[in-house]
C-alpha cells in the first residue's frame, strides 16, 4: 500500500480530533441528564440502537466493497476497493498500520451530525426525541470510530489489555466471530461488534441484497475475487 501523504495525514488528524471532541462534548451533555430514571432508560436503549446501527452500516460498507467492482475500477478501485481485497490476501498487513493511516471516513461523515447535536440548545426533559437521537448518535459514533481498531485487534495475536477485556465481554469484535468471514468471504461482514453477523448470515440478508442489485442493475459489476 502506498504511503499516506502529509496533507491527508494532517487533515485526518484535525477531523479525528474535532469529531472526537464533539463526541465527548455530546456525551457530557447527555450524561448531565441521566439522573432521571426515564431518561436513563431511554439513553441506554438509544445507545444500544446506535451501536447496533454502527455494526450494520460498517458491515454493509464492508459487504459492498468485498462484493462489487474490482481494484482496477476507475477512481473507486485504487482508493477504496483495493484495501479490502488486499486484506483478503494479506489479512495481517493492516495490523502494522497506525490508526491515522487506516480508514477514518466515519470521522468525516459524522462530523456534521455531531456538530448539529452539540449545538442543539433544547432541553432534553422537554424534547425526548432529541435526547433519543443524540444518544443513538453517541452509540453510532463510538462504534463507527472504533470499527477499524476493533477489526485490527481481532487480528492481532496479542492486542492491548483493554481490547482483550472488551473482547472477553463480547462488546467488540472477537477473533472467533471474525474468523468466520475469512473462512467464507460471503459471510460475517460486520466488524464493529459482530453481534449482527449471525442474524444477517442466517437470513441471507447480504446475499439477497446482492442478487437484487445484480438483477435490477444496468451495469454488470465485477464479482468479488
Amino acid at each position: 500500500m502506498e504511503e499516506q501523504g502529509r496533507v491527508l495525514t494532517f487533515t485526518k488528524y484535525i477531523v479525528v480530533l474535532v469529531s472526537t471532541g464533539l463526541l465527548i462534548t455530546l456525551f457530557v451533555k447527555i450524561s448531565n441528564n441521566l439522573l432521571s430514571k426515564e431518561l436513563f432508560v431511554i439513553g441506554v436503549v438509544a445507545f444500544f440502537v446506535g451501536y447496533l446501527l454502527a455494526d450494520l452500516l460498517t458491515g454493509t460498507v464492508h459487504w459492498f466493497c468485498d462484493t462489487f467492482f474490482s481494484e482496477n475500477a476507475p477512481f473507486i478501485g485504487p482508493i477504496i476497493i483495493a484495501s479490502f481485497r488486499e486484506h483478503h490476501t494479506h489479512p495481517q498487513l493492516f495490523t502494522k498500520d497506525k490508526f491515522i493511516e487506516q480508514d477514518t471516513t466515519s470521522f468525516f461523515v459524522l462530523l456534521i451530525p455531531l456538530f448539529i447535536a452539540v449545538s442543539n440548545e433544547s432541553s432534553y426533559s422537554n424534547d425526548l426525541n432529541s435526547f433519543f437521537w443524540h444518544s443513538t448518535l453517541i452509540g453510532l459514533s463510538i462504534g463507527a470510530f472504533g470499527t477499524n481498531l476493533f477489526h485490527k485487534w481481532a487480528h492481532q495475536t496479542n492486542p492491548p489489555l483493554l481490547a482483550k477485556k472488551l473482547q472477553k465481554m463480547g462488546l467488540i469484535l472477537t477473533p472467533d466471530r471474525h474468523n468466520k468471514h475469512h473462512r467464507d468471504y460471503r459471510k460475517s461482514f460486520c466488524v464493529t461488534s459482530g453481534w449482527l453477523n449471525f442474524l444477517l448470515d442466517h437470513t441471507k440478508f447480504f446475499l439477497t441484497l446482492e442478487r437484487f442489485i445484480r438483477l435490477f442493475s444496468y451495469k454488470s459489476y465485477e464479482p468479488r475475487t
